[in-house]
């Protein structure tokens, strides 16, 4: 069954390309057959579209993986090793009443390691550190200090201020899942535009056949007419027109070969594939008696549509700036407080003896009096754009909810349209040899055979046209809802694998 061996072909990592470098290596061969299945495969291994999509991932992951750092204990160095500095500075001559430059030189060696921990449920910042100076000043004599503090603890807390932590943590895990629901929909994206250009190779394929059958066929009418037309069994305007069908046939199938050269080109360059001489397209069969229920696809879109996780996201955004505005017309009061041990000695060991406290409180306290209505304005322009906001999550719902139903309702009438476009060709090309075989035993003129030929090429080509339009209205489904219809699984990838790449 299809349903089968197209879950097989998905899921063989190398085949494809082992299977091309064989037939490469085999110049000359006969044809090999290159299915859809197989061509959807090489294009998301080789693509620039499946690189683009997978560093958008990584961005993705490393954005998160760079907020959630921002939640765990930092520890940083500062260190000065050396600062030399010689130089005139302006100094007060307490004597005399007046400013003198002086020259100074000294050398300066500062280091610290402290470590801090953001606490995101209040925004608040608790450090612990621990600094080391020594100053050394030369002139007539040489002066050696040094300035310790073995620790400090100290808290930052801002009181009314926007918490931007906090509301970075509600969106954090959702802009992380909407990555990964984000490489899914390109994945499918993908889909599509290979399925696109796989039935433009199917369709100038199948051009190139019928025109060199056309061809084929045209020669050999010619030819039978020339022998029939001086015993009288055909008029001159009808040899006259199937000498024109000769030439006529000569130029469509110089034509459908350009097209198909174009086309493979176009394919080669989207699969990153050097070489296509020696495959053939083969047209895939309909999926068995898969019919999609359309009140599942909602279901499934509305729980794995990267769209909606989006549309949460910018609700979100907009009740943060909201905040924001809000917080920022009011008062701000922030604490900060530290205590710790400290100590200055002319020798190391001194420095690190007898140590006094250290202490330190703040309180920062501002209050905005008089600003013409600008705060005010902030707050109006967050509110209106959070209404915005709103209409456009309900617009963006309904846009959902209606690509749903169309490429449901178009996927489940396409299996008949393609059932009846598969009988037209078959009847069309039966038609055509019976006008064939009449036309020769002279029962009809030439117009009745060149419409059924034509009849047959259109619908050998709306054959293909229907096939194509029905994979992708499957996969057109299978990315708004990001499900599996033919396995019944959710899509899904291994995702650190793509870090790998």
């Amino acid at each position: 069954m299809l349903f089968k061996k197209i879950s097989i072909s998905l899921r063989l990592p190398f085949l494809v390309l082992s299977y091309v470098a064989f037939t490469l290596l085999a110049h000359g061969q006969e044809k090999k057959p290159l299915t859809l299945p197989e061509t959807l495969k090489l294009a998301n291994k080789n693509s620039l579209d499946a690189f683009k999509a997978k560093r958008q991932y990584g961005a993705g992951f490393w954005e998160y993986r760079s907020f959630k750092a921002r939640l765990l204990p930092k520890v940083d160095l500062d260190l000065q090793p050396f600062t030399y500095n010689r130089s005139f500075i302006k100094r007060y001559d307490p004597e005399n009443n007046i400013d003198v430059y002086r020259q100074q030189q000294n050398l300066d060696t500062y280091s610290q390691l402290s470590l801090s921990q953001n606490i995101m449920a209040t925004g608040a910042t608790v450090y612990v550190n621990s600094s080391f100076n020594r100053l050394v000043n030369y002139g007539d004599n040489t002066i050696e200090n040094f300035n310790t503090t073995p620790i400090r603890i100290g808290l930052s807390q801002p009181l009314m201020a926007f918490n931007e932590l906090k509301w970075g943590n509600k969106t954090a895990d959702l802009k992380y899942e909407k990555a990964k629901r984000d490489y899914l929909y390109q994945e499918q994206n993908l889909n599509l535009k290979a399925i696109s250009l796989f039935f433009q190779w199917a369709l100038a394929s199948t051009k190139v056949t019928i025109a060199t059958e056309n061809k084929k066929n045209a020669i050999r009418l010619y030819e039978i007419g020339k022998k029939r037309y001086p015993l009288g069994s055909i008029e001159r305007d009808d040899l006259l027109n199937l000498e024109l069908e000769t030439f006529t046939a000569d130029t469509g199938l110089a034509e459908a070969e350009q097209q198909l050269q174009e086309v493979v080109s176009d394919l080669k360059l989207f699969l990153d594939v050097e070489n296509l001489s020696g495959f053939t397209p083969e047209l895939p069969e309909m999926i068995p008696n898969l019919k999609i229920k359309l009140e599942k696809a909602k279901e499934l879109a509305r729980q794995n549509n990267p769209e909606l996780l989006d549309i949460d996201i910018k609700k979100i955004h907009a009740e943060r700036d909201l905040d924001r505005a809000v917080r920022g017309n009011r008062f701000d009061l922030s604490i900060n407080a530290s205590y710790g041990l400290n100590q200055q000695a002319n020798d190391f060991a001194a420095a690190y003896s007898n140590f006094l406290d250290q202490q330190m409180v703040a309180i920062q306290f501002s209050m905005p009096l008089l600003d013409w209505g600008e705060r005010k304005g902030n707050i109006k322009t967050a509110r209106m754009n959070k209404e915005v906001a709103d209409i456009e999550i309900k617009q963006a719902e309904n846009d959902i909810d209606r690509q749903i139903l169309q490429t449901v309702n178009n996927f489940n009438l396409q299996e008949e349209l393609v059932t009846v476009a598969l009988k037209t060709r078959d009847i069309s090309r039966e038609s055509y040899d019976i006008t064939e075989k009449r036309f020769l035993s002279g029962k009809i003129d030439l117009l009745r055979l060149l419409s059924a030929r034509k009849a047959w090429q259109t619908a050998s080509e709306g054959y293909i046209q229907s096939l194509q339009s029905y994979w992708e209205y499957y996969f057109g489904v299978q990315r708004l809802t990001l499900y599996n219809f033919m396995d019944e699984a959710s899509l899904g990838h291994d995702f650190e694998k793509l870090l790998e790449d």
